[in-house]
């Protein structure tokens, strides 16, 4: 009945005949149930003072709090092992905040938490904090925390504690009498601030929508920043613009597969998941879905069904630097646009699935293939390959439809280029070998030529402008084509401003199947070109 009241100060419609129930038939169930231990309307206080609370009655295990608007109640208890409150109740502008340098501060709530103010845990002035939020109740039902427009939820631990060790946490914990790990549920739609940093959260899994992260909207932010995730905590994010997870640590020991991923982001752009740790039987390290501008750079992944999955309309995607170990499928990527660089994937069945995309590989490593794996599974789009590892005898393409265009696979390799002993500002220039192609026109296989010589070498890859040549292609029937063949010739300085430069030898080059160089700053020559 309480609850209906409540609605009613916040501004909310409520039914006349649910009012007139509540009034009547109700009173009986509020008297035989626990109490409703309210704050004083006065600014609150601290959680174990009377004079916090109306009638001066501090709450027990099987009582409701409801924090009211404008006071804020900082709990300064060590629970552990008891039940603080059962139900948690914030009104707007109310706030629960936990007391500080004081040692272990531990507050177990024992059903749901609905808040439409702040929560927030700082452990941020001292090291010797340990403030956590448990919830304990005895069904999956009973252990979510539900934030309405205008809550934040706020956890800040001291970094760099000595073993990684984070002093402010959110847990869900086995019980005793507790067959089952029992996940909390926190749930939120728009307008909601989440903060979190150098916490940790074990057996949580956070469901957030609609939340704006790019400062454009007050009392919206979503950043989950270096903390640590254990069970089967995980994050799941819906329509929530720019949102920043990174540098977490995400650690499942079960034996069991769970049936969703570590981060799942969709229809929310500008995503940035930057130096994330995963490890355990996750289905998918990291899936990003639905959406454009996705980021996903220095990512740890291990030991998950799938290391990263995107599909349904990804433009402009960028996955940089990541590991992926131990995962069945590495990297399966559908219908979308982007680039995959400085990535390696070891231990993969399938190490890359490409679906209806228009993808570029760069510097791609793929390690200890599975003994019948596949390095590239290639279903349809377009796929180039630029330094990759990976010989055309490990593409597997898929049959392509009657109406298929295009060339699925080409195959670019960088080119570097000794000369001994040339000349102050000589160049070298890289063309096809093909009649047809007009002497002052572009190279449709060639980029960067003519180049420059430092040192008596043309640019490393780690450069802006290296030499980068086609290697090969894969048809529409999954034929291999060799690469064409290239001149390579050594103009000397010119004779004056204007005129052509002079040849000082031409010969000729074709690219290996399977070049590759693991370090860009390799001055290792891939052809060495002698004047004399």
């Amino acid at each position: 009945m309480n609850m209906v009241f409540r609605a009613l100060a916040r501004g909310e419609r409520v039914n006349v005949i649910t009012l007139v129930v509540c009034v009547f038939f109700g009173a009986q169930t509020d008297i035989a149930a626990a109490a409703e231990i309210t704050t004083n309307g006065t600014g609150g206080g601290p959680w174990s003072a009377p004079a916090t609370w109306q009638g001066n009655a501090v709450p027990g295990p099987g009582d409701t709090v409801v924090i009211r608007k404008f006071d804020a109640v900082t709990f300064d208890r060590n629970d552990d092992g008891k039940i603080s409150c059962r139900k948690l109740h914030i009104d707007p502008r109310g706030g629960l905040l936990f007391k500080t340098g004081a040692g272990k501060i531990v507050l177990c709530v024992g059903d749901v938490i609905e808040s439409f103010g702040a929560i927030k845990l700082d452990g941020t002035k001292s090291a010797t904090d340990e403030i956590e939020l448990r919830m304990v109740g005895d069904t999956a039902a009973k252990r979510k925390i539900k934030l309405a427009k205008g809550a934040a939820l706020l956890l800040y631990g001291k970094a760099n504690l000595p073993k990684d060790r984070r002093n402010v946490g959110l847990t869900s914990p086995k019980l005793a009498d507790q067959k089952d790990d029992l996940v909390s549920f926190i749930d939120a739609d728009g307008a909601v601030i989440f903060d979190w940093q150098h916490a940790r959260f074990h057996d949580v899994k956070l469901q957030a929508l609609n939340i704006d992260n790019t400062g454009s909207k007050a009392n919206e932010r979503i950043n989950l920043i270096s903390n640590r995730f254990t069970g089967q905590a995980r994050v799941w994010l819906r329509q929530c613009d720019t949102p920043v997870i990174a540098k977490n640590h995400f650690d499942y020991p079960g034996k069991t597969s769970l049936t969703e991923a570590a981060i799942s982001v969709l229809f929310s752009p500008l995503t940035e998941i930057k130096g994330n740790t995963i490890r355990g039987k996750f289905a998918i390290g990291i899936t990003v879905n639905y959406q454009s501008d996705s980021v996903v750079v220095d990512n740890t992944i291990e030991k998950c069904d799938a290391g990263i999955t995107g599909g349904y309309g990804i433009p402009n995607t960028m996955i940089q630097k990541c590991v992926i170990r131990d995962c069945d499928l590495g990297i399966r990527l559908e219908g979308g646009n982007g680039v995959v660089e400085d990535t390696v994937v070891e231990r993969a069945r399938i190490a890359f699935h490409h679906q209806n995309a228009n993808l570029q590989l760069t510097n791609f490593q793929i390690k200890d293939l599975a003994a019948k794996g596949t390095a590239v599974l290639f279903d349809d789009g377009a796929l180039s390959l630029l330094n990759c590892n990976i010989a055309p005898g490990q593409i597997k393409v898929a049959p392509q439809g009657p109406k298929a265009t295009g060339v699925p696979v080409t195959c670019l390799q960088y080119v570097v280029i000794r000369v001994k002993d040339a000349p102050a500002d000589a160049r070298i220039d890289i063309r096809t070998d093909d009649p047809k192609l007009a002497a002052d026109g572009a190279d449709p296989n060639v980029r960067n030529s003519p180049a420059p010589l430092t040192d008596g070498l043309t640019p490393l890859p780690g450069a802006l402008n290296p030499l980068t040549v086609k290697a090969w292609t894969i048809d529409l029937k999954g034929k291999l084509i060799v690469s064409p063949s290239y001149n390579v010739k050594v103009l000397g300085p010119a004779p004056k401003a204007g005129a052509a430069r002079p040849v000082l030898k031409s010969v000729p080059f074709r690219p290996a199947e399977n070049s590759f160089r693991a370090k860009r700053d390799d001055a290792t020559p891939t052809l060495e070109v002698l004047l004399k």
